[in-house]
């Protein structure tokens, strides 16, 4: 009876670990040695470039910067924006107007307008003078001179402008290091039909790492 007992409570404790094992998400907390490439006591120009060789094998190309506020002027933006791979402008009352500039090149390589839907226009404003509104081929270098001249007039500026998530195949933006949290995402194939996703959330003190946390999930692809 007590052998029985004793087989029944192991098996109990195996059918808890085999479910504490495969129950999603799961969590877990790094706060010294090493994660993947990043290393803790990181300064966030260090972490930048081991996110970037991390990249190489994950492929999640972008970190986003965690509580990084819209700019209200042009002035505000202390980013070279021309480590982004655009910048989005968005009304903040009234009917919802946004602009998405986009770059490539070192130049502006399109340019969308619309509310829920963006078209692509040549230039904006479309109807200011050519030496004010930002045209398709105009170089990044003049970007935000034209942007100034833009919220000078009263019309625009109750736009918002929004830096978009880090594109990691640019450089490091030194304004990074004024944020405290960073956060990507990668996923990764588990079968033809199941995928394991990480949610990477890391912090940042005196701009040094000194914390990672990571959340993994598994989903099934319904078809």
């Amino acid at each position: 009876m007590k052998k029985s007992f004793l087989v029944s409570v192991f098996a109990f404790f195996l059918l808890v670990s085999c479910i504490d094992e495969d129950s999603f998400p799961q969590i877990e907390t790094i706060t010294e040695g090493k994660k993947w490439t990043l290393e803790m006591g990181s300064s966030p120009s260090e972490v930048y470039t081991q996110l970037q060789e991390f990249n190489l094998e994950k492929n999640f190309n972008t970190v986003a910067i965690a509580y990084r506020q819209p700019y209200s002027s042009p002035e505000e933006i202390k980013s070279d924006i021309s480590l982004y791979n655009s910048i989005s402008l968005q009304t903040t009352s009234g009917v919802l107007e946004r602009v998405l500039i986009s770059f490539d090149q070192d130049k502006v390589s399109a340019i969308e307008k619309g509310g829920g839907l963006l078209d692509p226009i040549q230039y904006w404003p479309e109807n200011q003078p050519n030496d004010i509104s930002i045209h398709v081929d105009d170089p990044l270098e003049i970007i935000q001179q034209k942007l100034i001249a833009i919220y000078q007039i009263s019309t625009y500026q109750e736009y918002q402008i929004i830096l978009p998530d880090k594109l990691l195949a640019k450089s490091y933006d030194p304004e990074m290091k004024n944020y405290e949290e960073w956060l990507f995402v990668f996923s990764e194939s588990i079968s033809s039909l199941r995928e394991g996703r990480t949610y990477v959330r890391l912090y940042f003190k005196n701009e040094k790492l000194v914390k990672i946390r990571t959340e993994y999930e598994e989903f099934d692809f319904v078809i």
